[in-house]
């Protein structure tokens, strides 16, 4: 039997993006393609990639290990990023989830337990985490260089809220009742 694992790491991704769909539904088209019966589908809705300790992974683990003495499972995930977005975060959740007794599969990557795949899965998980830093390297700087542009770029004041403002942007503006 087959499980699901599916992750967003923001809100923003939740209301204004179908991630936790597409992720599904390609992975429900891989579990038919190889064959397996799809038991349960765990999700992480804008959790970040970075930490270990997720609910929906904690779920799926235990799930695992109560179902060990039954069946050994296969863990799908759609990608490599969607499991962690960091190195250490990569090997201690397939750490995990090998202790639990189940396998881990992808549409986009073939695990292997040979030098060459652990290669290039641990080069995958780098590439991953170094995006997420990428990422919030990026928002530093922006948040930065508006701020030195005269926007304030941190949460709104009593009173004020944000607004979408013309080719501004986010602008404050009173929040007037």
């Amino acid at each position: 039997a087959a499980v699901i694992y599916c992750r967003v790491s923001s809100r923003a991704q939740l209301k204004e993006g179908d991630g936790l769909a597409s992720q599904e539904t390609r992975c429900r088209e891989y579990a038919r393609h190889k064959g397996y019966a799809v038991a349960e589908v765990f999700r992480d809705e804008g959790v970040s990639g970075g930490l270990i300790d997720r609910p929906g992974m904690q779920i799926m683990l235990a799930y695992l290990k109560k179902q060990r003495p039954k069946a050994d499972h296969i863990v799908i995930i759609d990608d490599i990023s969607r499991l962690a977005r960091g190195l250490q975060a990569h090997i201690e959740l397939r750490a995990a989830i090998g202790g639990a007794g189940a396998k881990l599969e992808s549409p986009s990557i073939e695990f292997g337990d040979d030098s060459d795949s652990v290669l290039v899965e641990n080069l995958l998980a780098s590439v991953s985490q170094h995006q997420r830093q990428k990422n919030a390297e990026q928002v530093v700087n922006r948040m930065r260089a508006r701020f030195l542009n005269g926007y304030w770029v941190f949460c709104a004041p009593f009173g004020y809220r944000y607004e979408r403002v013309g080719h501004h942007g986010k602008m404050l503006v009173p929040d007037e009742p």
